[in-house]
């Protein structure tokens, strides 16, 4: 089993390397096959893995390198949290392999793309595979590369290269304070390995102030990847990235990280008493996330925004003590995500590459598949039973509901407000009178609804076989349960679907006006720009860091450093035309001055 984990990870970097060199100097499509196949390859790995893995994990340790007493180890720690994040990425990955051989067609170097793209779902498998932080964090910057080169992938783009350098700094701010908790950890506790930190946490080895301080740090880097308050604007400039890195952004990979590493160092976070912070970020993260969908009319910022909420979430659930409610719901938001992902970008290839959903309308005449397979999406993302979203939102809630109450408030709202949004985008783009733009559409080819269907159809299954799923991940798990806050769920949704359905269905109601008042305009673009976190974040930079302590640093570098080189480089040149002086040519004087220094010498030797 060790020699078949290595295998998971090398298979999509050996694959990756093939497919770039075979679809460099042969036929440029048969990257894809190669593409397909290691990714085939690798999702049934992960797959024989998890059926005969057993209850015991798969442990194996070895040291790195050496630098004299200095020793950084290296190894695998494989259990059943493990092999389900690697199931994700790798079953999904391969999905999104299949569908971008249509969604691609056009592209002139898909060698560059499955290179790309083989990378990305190896790091994130070694991400997940790897027995502690050190490793983790190569991996993590691994996934942080690849979302760079991907995001930017159209590069002749200005809009595509500026999201993706927003994304490479914005996720390396999280990540510098990461690599300063892992520092601390290991000079503090000794050890960087995930048994061991949870252990010396059992025992309570360390002092708590210790323990939150790397848990924070830690956690910033969580921000970060995971796109939540305040480090979220990059995911929604993201979307210049073709729609199938989207999907794999947002759904297999490198958002999951940030949720995956809270969940694998749990005890170490629950004894720090970190959780309450991992709740309250999540909780504003998703508030801020479903209003900002709701305002917005790009299809995929508005599934963006869908994806850091659900991902806040997954933090909520986390934080208010229930990993087993947070990775269930990773899961599930894996495939739904992945389905809308992939619907919207069936949706904007078929109509020329038409990304504003307000630009749409009666595509359902056109694309009947689609149509119904986005609506598949929507319903479990808005928690509709009994597709899969219904039971792990249902869970955190009621995990959130015996919590902080502030927590459950913002965690609620959040989550009921999918139901509008969701419908909004579904109602306006499938529905209605069909546009110029809808009308030059088709449904999509069937490479592309293959994967929709199977991702729908698990949609459901899923769902099905919860107990099992978690009981595999996690044995008993209580669950808590309240008709009474079920109740009120539902009827609150019910209430939000009729009131989205009235306006964008039926257009009896009309936000025109609302919109159009100085109050409601401001408060509609305070909401689409993302409660101007980003805005703020570009001001502070400008005005802070650039105008005033860069500028600090300059003069620094400028009157002080500069001035202290160019000094000696002036005393120099001084002592120098004064020295100069004394060169005369005359034999008899440099006599002089030599027999004056040796009897400089022996006086100065003699008497001191």
């Amino acid at each position: 089993m060790v020699e078949l984990a290595y295998l998971n990870i090398a298979i999509f970097f050996a694959g990756s390397i093939l497919a770039f060199l075979i679809g460099k100097f042969t036929e440029r499509w048969n990257s894809f096959w190669v593409a397909a196949i290691t990714g085939l390859a690798g999702f049934l790995i992960s797959a024989y893995i998890a059926v005969n893995m057993g209850e015991r994990p798969i442990v194996h340790q070895f040291e790195w390198f050496r630098f004299g007493h200095f020793s950084v180890p290296f190894g695998i720690f494989v259990d059943h949290l493990s092999i389900v994040m690697a199931l994700i990425a790798t079953g999904i990955g391969f999905l999104d392999i299949v569908f971008s051989k249509g969604y691609m067609e056009e592209d002139k170097s898909p060698h560059r793309y499955y290179f790309e793209k083989l990378f990305f779902i190896g790091s994130m498998v070694g991400l997940v595979f790897v027995s502690n932080l050190v490793g983790l964090y190569i991996f993590w910057e691994g996934v942080g590369l690849c979302s760079y080169l991907l995001i930017g992938y159209w590069y002749w783009k200005k809009s595509a290269a500026e999201a993706a350098l927003k994304a490479f700094v914005m996720t390396r701010f999280g990540d510098v304070f990461m690599l300063a908790g892992i520092l601390v950890a290991w000079v503090f506790l000794g050890t960087i390995s995930f048994q061991d930190l949870n252990a010396l946490a059992a025992i309570g080895a360390f002092s708590v102030k210790l323990g939150l301080i790397i848990s924070v740090l830690i956690f910033i880097g969580a921000i970060g990847k995971s796109a939540q308050f305040p480090l979220f604007p990059w995911l929604l400039d993201a979307m210049e990235g073709p729609t199938t890195v989207s999907a794999l952004i947002h759904a297999a990979t490198m958002v999951n990280a940030g949720v995956y590493l809270v969940a694998r160092m749990f005890p170490f976070f629950d004894y720090s008493h970190a959780l309450i912070v991992v709740a309250f970020v999540g909780a504003i993260s998703a508030f801020i996330a479903a209003t900002g969908a709701m305002a917005h009319t790009e299809i995929k910022k508005i599934l963006a925004f869908s994806t850091m909420e659900h991902l806040a979430l997954m933090f909520v659930g986390l934080g208010v003590g229930s990993v087993a409610a947070g990775i269930f719901h990773l899961m599930n938001h894996a495939i739904f995500k992945a389905l809308l992902f992939l619907a919207a970008g069936a949706v904007i290839h078929m109509t020329h590459h038409t990304k504003d959903a307000f630009k749409l309308g009666g595509l359902k005449r056109y694309m009947p598949q689609t149509a119904m397979l986005f609506l598949v999406g929507i319903l479990a993302l808005s928690g509709i039973p009994p597709f899969n979203g219904f039971f792990s939102k249902d869970w955190i809630l009621g995990e959130a509901f015996h919590s902080n109450p502030v927590v459950f408030a913002l965690a609620f709202s959040a989550a009921v407000l999918c139901i509008f949004y969701g419908f909004r985008l579904w109602f306006v783009v499938f529905t209605g009178e069909p546009s110029e733009y809808s009308k030059k559409a088709r449904e999509a080819y069937p490479v592309m609804l293959v994967p929709l269907y199977i991702l729908a159809a698990m949609t459901l299954i899923t769902a099905f076989f919860k107990e099992k799923i978690v009981h595999f991940l996690f044995g008993e798990v209580h669950e808590p349960f309240s008709a009474a806050l079920l109740t009120v769920t539902l009827t609150v949704m019910a209430l939000l679907f009729l009131l989205a359905y009235a306006i964008y269905y039926k257009r009896v109601i009309s936000t025109k006006k609302l919109i159009e008042h100085p109050i409601g305009e401001a408060v509609n673009v305070f909401l689409y720009r993302g409660w101007l976190v980003d805005d703020a974040i570009k001001w502070t930079c400008r005005n802070i860091f650039y105008g005033s302590m860069a500028k600090a640093i300059e003069w620094v570098d400028t009157n002080v450093v500069d001035g202290a080189v160019n000094g000696v480089a002036k005393v120099s040149l001084k002592c120098w035309d004064r020295c100069r002086k004394i060169q005369t040519g005359d034999l008899i004087n440099y006599l002089t001055y030599f027999v004056a220094g040796v009897i400089a010498l022996i006086v100065i030797i003699t008497y001191l």
